[in-house]
């Protein structure tokens, strides 16, 4: 057995309202390689969520 950890690349995008989080992250699954599959979680507080409805959920990207 492999005693070596997995290394997976991470992205944090963090800011306050309105800043450009959502843009940013919009941008970047627009470039995203087919080949990949990437996985957003969206850490939102409120009783709407707005930014998880403005995420695509379409073949290898899993938004939560």
């Amino acid at each position: 057995m492999n005693d070596q950890k997995r290394k997976i690349p991470t992205n944090i995008i963090t800011g306050f309202l309105g800043v450009g989080k959502t843009t940013a992250i919009n941008a970047m699954l627009a470039s995203k390689p087919e080949s990949e599959s990437w996985a957003i979680l969206v850490n939102e507080f409120g009783q709407v969520g707005i930014d998880q409805e403005m995420l695509p959920d379409n073949d290898g990207v899993y938004v939560k």
